[in-house]
């Protein structure tokens, strides 16, 4: 019972405290999410050095989904709104259910360079996993808070999840470069975004067809 009153306090804490910067299993788990929604596109690493070949982890999503989770969920406290900070507790959320999922073949515990247990998955496991915590096929009472038994805050995490890959690379985040983690009126756009190649092929394509 005291363990678990220390791990509660542990991760609302957590939720609620600011930091520099994201731990690095999470950077490691958001990384191994984005990847897997959109991966690298070999066939494109030919034409002009296509910032788009990379994929999405390559386009930093990662830290666009992470920033995000960190900056605009709040919490409505008798009047007072308290900023919330979800990308630990998320990224726990999906290495706790893919441990669910990779239990009965789980890799070594002991080796010190052991991705954490969603990023070891395979792509498709990755994806196997999300699929578990869309269909709730999973023990919600392993989850971190407030996650934890909140079958509608898992439903809506996994669609926003979803949700922000696709925005993300469509988005200008990674013309940003180097300012893409200040804040949003000091941010500036350094290079062609990756994920604005593809759209600006398309433009064109309905330019050149297009007769009134």
């Amino acid at each position: 019972m005291i363990r678990e009153l220390f791990r509660l306090a542990g991760e609302i804490t957590d939720l609620l405290l600011p930091r520099k910067c994201p731990r690095p299993p999470t950077k490691t788990t958001f990384k191994a999410l984005v990847a897997s929604v959109i991966p690298p596109a070999p066939d494109l690493a030919g034409r002009r050095n296509s910032p788009a070949a990379g994929g999405a982890a390559a386009a930093h999503l990662d830290e666009y989904h992470i920033w995000l989770l960190d900056h605009y969920v709040s919490l409505n406290i008798m009047g007072k709104y308290f900023p919330l900070r979800l990308a630990n507790a998320t990224a726990q959320m999906l290495d706790t259910a893919a441990d669910q999922l990779a239990a009965p073949q789980k890799a070594d515990p002991e080796k010190a360079d052991r991705p954490g247990p969603f990023a070891a998955l395979s792509p498709a496991d990755r994806c196997r996993t999300i699929t578990l915590l869309e269909q709730l096929q999973i023990d919600l009472a392993s989850l971190p808070v407030p996650f934890r038994r909140n079958p509608g805050i898992v439903l809506a995490m996994i669609s926003i999840l979803n949700m922000l890959t696709t925005i993300g690379y469509y988005s200008e985040w990674s013309g940003y470069g180097s300012t893409r983690l200040e804040p949003a009126a000091k941010r500036k756009l350094e290079h062609f975004p990756a994920g604005w190649q593809g759209y600006h092929a398309l433009r064109g394509y309905l330019i050149k067809d297009f007769a009134e």
